[in-house]
């Protein structure tokens, strides 16, 4: 284990992968700060640390992390932090056809512009003591295209990618490193919005894709049911951060190694037609309703 050198930040830190990884952190003695975006989502992450006896460790930051104006004003009040984890994201459900510009760019903002302005604005700190680490929490899904009426999430976890590959080369040469998770389908606190937004779509009868919903919606609820929970994320973001020499990418999930051992040897064409039958894509109904 490399020596504990600061403190860590960990956004989107009140449940799921980012929960897990405050706790684990603090557990292992580093000084742990989580962003969230409200007091009561504060109070959860305390309590969370008190109950896991490591509540002294553990330091609740109320921060809205898609305000980036908001993250400059306030970074001068944080430590200089010695890793940060970007955690904090969410999934934007619907057809390309159907989610708006607005949404869009709301989904890109969070789940790729945010890890851009939280990692510009630890370096500075990072560069003057030479050692620094940022990870930032991607997915299986910034690998492979393979969830149907997520394009826009797809969209921001591939540029994430991109962005960490690209800033991996930048800071090498001042000691920071860069590291991406891509963890498969765990517990995450993504599910429920997923399975609220399908519900929603699903009851719009004049949409093509009614019934693409439905099915995303049932799709949702059962791996909410049957992923396990996010402690081995969890494990190998705080091993990312106190490993000497860290992989540039970890794959975690039985489910995100087979995708990635298969994936490149399966023809697209295959790949498309099983995955438009799965999400009800066939396209030769009308909308249920009509």
């Amino acid at each position: 284990m490399a020596t504990k050198l600061g403190p860590v930040l960990v956004t989107g830190a009140n449940s799921g992968i980012g929960l897990a990884s405050v706790l684990h952190f603090a557990a292992r003695g580093w000084d742990t700060w989580g962003t969230v975006r409200s007091a009561d989502k504060a109070e959860v992450l305390a309590t969370a640390a008190n109950d896991a006896g490591v509540g002294a460790h553990v330091h609740p930051v109320v921060l809205d992390v898609s305000d980036h104006d908001e993250i400059v004003a306030r970074w001068p009040d944080l430590p200089a932090f010695h890793a940060v984890v970007n955690n904090a994201g969410y999934s934007e459900l619907g057809a390309v056809e159907e989610v708006t510009a607005e949404r869009a760019r709301r989904q890109l903002d969070v789940n790729l512009v945010t890890p851009a302005v939280i990692a510009s604005c630890a370096l500075p700190a990072m560069r003057a003591r030479r050692a620094g680490r940022i990870v930032n929490v991607s997915s299986i899904a910034g690998r492979a295209a393979i969830l149907p009426m997520n394009a826009w999430y797809h969209a921001s976890k591939f540029g994430l990618e991109a962005m960490s590959d690209v800033l991996r080369m930048e800071v090498a040469g001042f000691g920071v490193q860069v590291v991406v998770i891509q963890p498969g389908f765990f517990k995450t606190g993504i599910e429920p919005r997923a399975s609220a937004q399908a519900a929603e779509r699903s009851t719009h009868t004049d949409s093509p894709y009614q019934r693409a919903y439905a099915r995303m919606r049932t799709t949702a609820e059962l791996i909410a049911k049957v992923a396990p929970p996010p402690d081995l994320v969890a494990r190998t973001i705080v091993h990312a951060v106190e490993t000497r020499r860290p992989l540039k990418r970890y794959l975690v999930g039985a489910d995100a190694l087979t995708l990635a051992a298969t994936t490149p040897f399966v023809p697209r064409a295959v790949t498309d037609t099983v995955l438009r039958f799965t999400a009800d894509l066939r396209g030769d109904r009308r909308p249920a309703g009509s």
